[in-house]
């Protein structure tokens, strides 16, 4: 499962199509539907748990997260960190309290079968800046999981997509070029999978699928459950569009809204099967 953008407020007003008096609503409804569902084997959210930087803001997430049946993780958005506020640090000693996670970083991995699934961070904490930023030593880490995985397929969550949705110079990764270089150069990417532009998108550039979610906090509402498949040498990458069971949010969303195509996507974007062809060594997958 995937949830994105939920924008946790700790004021009840709205700002124009953005629902941060509802915010917490729409995470419990996010939060009981994921629990009616069987077999999840993790739930993602990609950045922007918070709408500002803010312990007890973080907390209070983090307190609501705790009641998924699941395990779950999370990477770093724009408006979750400040050097001053809620520190890269200070986020990562909170998970770790509250999650058991086992990382000094705020970029980190997880294995299942023949999945590695890479939590990537492009914030900058200093700055405070909506565009993203992926350092010299997180490529490093990045091009070292690639190829210390070779064996395996590799899916990317992070807040920033590398390929945008739409464009924004506001928002855009500032480095992406280098960011696609790396993956670019190994076989055993398949996904990239993101949020940050409120957008719902498929892309696939060189046989990558780079998967960009909406906002709970704004219409569509919604979030995704993610199904993998390996057969022979394809990948299958099952989406399944899950909005809100709250209706008349959504609806005040929607007439707020600017342009509901560009934020809700096609059927397409919602619900479909992305099936790539990945073959990968037989020797490296014993």
């Amino acid at each position: 499962m995937q949830v994105s953008d939920v924008h946790l407020h700790d004021k009840p007003r709205n700002i124009g199509s953005r629902m941060y008096a509802h915010s917490e609503d729409l995470l419990t409804d996010a939060i009981n539907q994921v629990n009616n569902i069987k077999n999840v084997d993790f739930v993602v959210f990609t950045g922007d748990m918070i709408n500002h930087p803010s312990k007890p803001l973080f907390e209070k997430f983090l307190k609501k997260a705790n009641e998924l049946k699941f395990p779950w993780f999370c990477t770093t958005g724009n408006h979750d960190l400040s050097a001053k506020n809620l520190s890269k640090q200070d986020f990562i000693d909170m998970l770790k309290k509250n999650t058991g996670l086992n990382s000094d970083k705020t970029y980190y991995s997880l294995k299942k079968e023949n999945f590695v699934f890479l939590f990537m961070d492009g914030t900058d904490e200093i700055n405070n800046t909506a565009n993203g930023f992926f350092t010299r030593d997180e490529l490093s880490w990045l091009e070292t999981r690639l190829k210390a995985n070779s064996g395996s397929y590799i899916v990317i969550f992070q807040h920033y997509p590398v390929v945008e949705p739409f464009k924004s110079n506001s928002h855009k990764v500032l480095n992406s070029d280098k960011y696609l270089e790396i993956i670019d150069k190994y076989e055993n990417v398949i996904a990239v999978i993101t949020g940050h532009y409120h957008a719902t998108k498929v892309n696939v550039r060189n046989r990558v699928a780079h998967i960009s979610s909406p906002a709970l906090v704004q219409y569509p509402n919604a979030f995704r459950l993610i199904t993998l498949k390996n057969i022979d040498e394809y990948v299958f990458i099952s989406l399944k569009f899950l909005p809100a069971n709250l209706e008349d949010v959504r609806n005040k969303s929607f007439h707020l809204i600017n342009s509901v195509k560009l934020h809700a996507g096609s059927d397409k974007d919602q619900n479909s099967t992305v099936i790539l062809h990945k073959p990968l060594s037989h020797e490296l997958l014993k």
